[in-house]
């Protein structure tokens, strides 16, 4: 009888896994920053995408309000007033979003409410309502969805803004909506921005996470290291402390916001003629100081509209 000889079994031995399972990790290491990459590039292009559904919405509400470009948001003069009425409903104190709401075409939240005293499903008060509409938020920071701490600011010292002169006179606004036929370059005029908020005052290392309004953890959403905070309004590069205008004044810290490099160190704005970019803090004209926080002396030239290098100041 013959008997069978059987092959030897060819197998890996320890030297070939470790060197296999290295090669693998190597390949991995390379492919997640490309992916990551990949990952925040698709981000800011969503983000570009709704930018230009904004300008469309802006040009549109131009057209139908008389040249007359959206206010950053109307004031607060008691728990009723403003109110103003947005795709869905009325709204107290609608930002400049909600107020192009119905030719953006989008309806920016479920139940607008009417007062200050009402209360939204997310517990919040007629005026920081979260936005229930995705495209109001910046695909990079979709937690930011308190519409006073929104991820998109407004030129609002040069397009125009309802703040007060007079608490007691309610149409003595600081600086009414311009016309758009004042810009005089609207391709090279910035409307709206990615917002870092009030932490742009601040040393990198000081900024604190994006805070919401929560009563029940006793956070009011207003501190001013916190990205976002009062990301609604945009500040340009250079801010006049004494005469001016910016998001915060008086207390300790005068405080001030400005565009966040949120997509791999750059951040979107949107032109007032409605074409959107990619840009840094430099080609805006904001200066940075050494230690990183944002200082009050940069180039306003994107800002102006007149295209100058001035601050704005009450006249």
């Amino acid at each position: 009888m013959f008997q069978r000889i059987l092959k030897p079994v060819r197998a890996f031995t320890l030297i070939e896994l470790l060197v296999a399972i290295a090669i693998i990790g190597v390949l991995i290491s390379i492919l997640i920053p490309s992916l990551s990459r990949a990952r925040a590039l698709a981000k800011s292009t969503v983000c570009l995408t709704r930018m230009r559904t904004f300008g469309q919405g802006m040009i549109l509400y131009v057209n139908v309000n008389n040249d007359i470009l959206p206010p950053a948001r109307m004031p607060k003069v008691d728990k009723d007033r403003w109110r103003i009425r947005i795709e869905g409903g009325v709204k107290y104190r609608p930002t400049f979003l909600a107020m192009m709401a119905h030719e953006v075409g989008l309806q920016p939240f479920v139940e607008p409410l009417a007062s200050r005293d009402l209360i939204d499903k997310f517990g919040q008060p007629g005026d920081r309502q979260n936005y229930d509409q995705p495209a109001y938020l910046c695909p990079e920071e979709i937690e930011w969805t308190d519409e006073r701490n929104g991820a998109y600011g407004y030129n609002y010292q040069f397009l125009g803004n309802a703040r007060l002169l007079d608490d007691d006179n309610v149409t003595s606004y600081k600086n009414w909506a311009n016309p758009i036929s004042r810009v005089k370059a609207p391709s090279e005029c910035v409307a709206i921005g990615d917002a870092m908020g009030t932490a742009a005052s601040f040393r990198p290392f000081e900024r604190t996470p994006y805070e919401d309004n929560d009563w029940g953890l006793r956070k009011t959403g207003r501190t001013l290291t916190a990205l976002g905070n009062e990301g609604f309004n945009l500040d340009p590069p250079r801010v006049d402390e004494v005469n001016g205008e910016m998001a915060g004044f008086g207390g300790d810290h005068a405080v001030r916001t400005a565009v966040h490099m949120r997509h791999a160190g750059r951040g979107n704005v949107l032109w007032v003629d409605g074409h959107a970019s990619s840009e840094t803090l430099l080609s805006l004209g904001y200066e940075v100081a050494e230690d990183g926080h944002i200082t009050f002396d940069g180039d306003n030239r994107f800002f102006n509209i007149n295209h100058v290098d001035e601050a704005w100041v009450e006249e």
